[in-house]
């Protein structure tokens, strides 16, 4: 994390200073991290005698991982909801249609490298919209004092130009007031171009935390994964050597002591053992392969314990394992899946603060266009976790608490009810018409003389 006094001016020594760390002592880490998401691990890069077997078997544990973590915590996006209905409905139209996809790309980048990021800005139409960047397109950085709030953030960019082949690169540094963007020159130092207010009256820059740490979430399991991918590597070369394994004469007479002559005899004792695989030897020869004794049980039982120690420690289960079978009961899911609800949870904990600050940056824009007061602390933020819910179970549970709980929270129970509101109208609706009314309040006398006759 990069740090500067309260009030620091950033000026273009400063933003170079800043962009040099990064490059140095962050990019590579991320780079690697992205590297190994794409399934191009270090193993891809080993290099061996060029006479002897060089398999490099690279295994997706990453992608794996990651993709995993995000569909569960993000596959069903996040809700929010608030009692004021124009409010609601201001801030869906800012948000945009793609918001649930921009949401989950942000989350998966959180996955990979710890960190993403979102820029909040306004249109030639003046309309807010938002944009997702990866964790290498911004620094962000911070103040020193207790608080540690975002003093500024930079973003990084390249523009190719197609009549020189020349790449100019840039660099924008976001503000709580203004955009100030930076050109690098020849001399490898930056000039300011440009310098334009916007008026969020707040750095619009948001900051995804993955967990305090800024780590992906599969980090932590890099070596193993490169170890897995040298045991699988080193247990196909075995079997290439097995296949080109020496056969071993000794002992025996008869042309074979010179199949290895260049004379005619030689010639042709080599091409009857190479076409009609027979070997013709008196009492005293003998015939073995020479190959390479391997404990495959050790070998087995290594991998498997790395294998097993990968999804252990990163708290993501391997669904291919044979204790997830199909008659489990909810609990019982669950219960396998606390781990990756654990991991769930803490993201969900990092991810508030700046989608929090998403929706208060909005509103404030929403206020000064439409002259209103929304309350952006009126809104309430649910996220649905994506897994296999037991429902028949779950059925049985709501029905049980009838009479004990109200509807709303019945209905709450059943993940495949998404608006308990208008579920509870239509509800009223049915029970309306049944009784004899319709949705005018107009009664049909004869049903509702069936209605008291069934009860």
């Amino acid at each position: 994390m990069i740090k500067v006094s309260p009030g620091t001016e950033p000026t273009a020594k400063l933003v170079k200073k800043i962009i040099k760390k990064f490059r140095a002592e962050d990019l590579p880490r991320l780079q690697k991290l992205e590297q190994y998401y794409q399934v191009q691990n270090d193993i891809l890069g080993r290099q061996l005698s060029s006479e002897k077997p060089n398999n490099r078997i690279a295994h997706g544990f990453a992608k794996y991982i990651t993709n995993m973590a995000t569909g569960f915590f993000m596959g069903e996006g996040l809700r929010f909801d608030t009692d004021d209905d124009e409010y609601k409905e201001a801030l869906e139209k800012a948000l945009g249609d793609h918001s649930a996809e921009t949401n989950f790309e942000i989350t998966k980048e959180m996955s990979k490298k710890g960190i993403s990021f979102e820029l909040l800005y306004m249109n030639e139409a003046s309309e807010i919209r938002s944009k997702y960047f990866r964790a290498e397109a911004f620094i962000p950085v911070y103040s020193t004092s207790v608080s540690e709030f975002l003093e500024f953030a930079i973003r990084l960019w390249q523009e190719e130009d197609l009549l020189t082949d020349k790449t100019i690169a840039y660099a924008a540094v976001y503000t709580k007031w203004e955009i100030i963007t930076y050109r690098q020159k020849q001399d490898k130092k930056y000039e300011e171009i440009e310098r334009v207010s916007h008026n969020f009256h707040d750095v619009p820059v948001l900051i995804y935390w993955n967990n305090e740490e800024a780590k992906g979430d599969y980090e932590d399991v890099l070596t193993m994964i490169d170890a897995y991918d040298k045991a699988q590597s080193d247990t196909a070369n075995d079997f290439e050597y097995f296949t080109d394994a020496y056969l071993v004469i000794a002992g025996a007479s008869g042309g074979l002591d010179k199949v290895d002559s260049d004379d005619d005899e030689g010639r042709k004792a080599a091409k009857t053992l190479r076409q009609e695989r027979i070997i013709f030897m008196d009492e005293r020869g003998q015939a073995q392969w020479l190959v390479k004794q391997v404990n495959d049980t050790a070998v087995e039982n290594f991998k498997n314990r790395i294998y097993d120690d990968i999804f252990f420690l990163s708290l993501v289960p391997a669904l291919t394992d044979e204790s997830f079978a199909g008659n489990l009961t909810g609990v019982a899911i669950r219960y396998k899946l606390i781990g990756l609800e654990q991991l769930a949870s803490i993201k969900e904990y990092k991810f508030l603060p700046a989608y929090k600050k998403k929706i208060r940056l909005i509103t404030k824009m929403l206020n000064l266009k439409m002259n209103r007061s929304f309350d952006p602390s009126t809104i309430d933020i649910y996220f649905d976790r994506n897994m296999t819910d037991n429902l028949k179970e779950l059925a049985e549970i709501a029905a049980l608490l009838e009479g004990i709980i109200s509807k709303e929270t019945q209905l709450s129970l059943l993940p495949f009810v998404k608006n308990k509101q208008e579920e509870l109208q239509r509800t009223l609706k049915d029970q309306l018409k049944k009784s004899g009314y319709d949705e005018l309040g107009n009664i049909d006398l004869a049903k509702v003389q069936a209605y008291v006759n069934e009860q």
